[in-house]
């Protein structure tokens, strides 16, 4: 069965691939058709489209968006979405300007725990039109404030760290039903990082999503241990959701995961994409 991989990043937001590098390096892991998912920006699938002609490698239109939830910060996993649709681009626009009003709030926070860097050092590190945290975590080591980037995250940079901020995102729902009125279907990316208490309150949170729309759950990713894959094996069988995985590659900054297999534990196969295509709107439905 051909395996595919459906959660991979470019450093046309903070993975440090170049769209023409991940497609050749999922040629070389044996990938039949990879999803490229920047956070925000789809300004690097015309790149990977041209790659995945030259190589041998379908690809997919993707893109991971960040959205608000009140359990938390939530990423959607778009897929196969029109990407010249202008509601789904300004969509685009309004996350990206909440992540750069994050940034400088983090940068003020860095600041304030004696750990100060300029804006433009940070800007620098990134290549495309998103600047994330792991360029934040990469300014920081340059600076020789921490040894690498994982140390940044763990003093500094985590989801509730010190200098955390959160992003001012759009609603979830809004990202589903935008992303579905622009042709495309949606899945909940590493649900874990919701950090809800119990399964009841995932269910809650998932299923009101499922009710907006979202088309599938990334049940298995690297993240996710043994019992949180079943936990969201179960809700997604229970709320007819189509259970996904991905690699989350971001290259050299996630060292440890690699394309197509993530910790070594994901395996996607195509007729996941198949189900995915399934569930997207009619055409001429929005």
């Amino acid at each position: 069965m051909k395996r595919i991989d459906l959660h991979a990043h470019t450093l046309h937001s903070d993975g440090t691939l170049t769209p023409r590098e991940l497609v050749e390096r999922a040629r070389d892991q044996g990938l039949a058709a990879l999803a490229v998912t920047d956070h925000d920006t789809t300004s690097g699938l015309a790149e990977a489209r041209a790659a995945g002609a030259e190589f041998g490698v379908e690809i997919f239109d993707g893109c991971e968006i960040t959205a608000h939830l009140p359990a938390g910060t939530a990423h959607i996993l778009a897929y196969a979405f029109d990407e010249d649709d202008a509601d789904f681009q300004a969509l685009l626009a309004r996350v990206r300007e909440c992540r750069h009003e994050r940034n400088h709030k983090i940068l003020a926070k860095l600041a304030d725990l004696h750990a100060p860097l300029e804006y433009e050092e940070v800007v620098a590190l990134s290549h495309g039109t998103i600047v994330a945290r792991p360029h934040i975590a990469q300014a920081l080591v340059n600076r020789d404030y921490v040894a690498d980037q994982r140390e940044a995250f763990q003093r500094f940079l985590r989801d509730g760290g010190p200098a955390y901020a959160r992003a001012n995102a759009p609603p979830a729902d809004e990202v589903i039903r935008t992303t579905t009125a622009a042709g495309g279907v949606t899945v909940l990316a590493h649900p874990r990082t919701l950090k809800l208490e119990n399964r009841r309150g995932f269910e809650h949170v998932i299923g009101g999503l499922a009710k907006a729309g979202l088309a599938g759950l990334e049940v298995d990713h690297p993240s996710h241990d043994t019992n949180r894959r079943a936990l969201f094996s179960d809700i997604a069988v229970a709320l007819d959701l189509v259970p996904s995985a991905g690699s989350d590659f971001h290259g050299a900054n996630k060292p440890y995961l690699e394309l197509g297999v993530g910790d070594g534990t994901i395996e996607v196969h195509y007729d996941t994409w198949e189900r995915l295509m399934a569930r997207r709107p009619a055409e001429g439905v929005a």
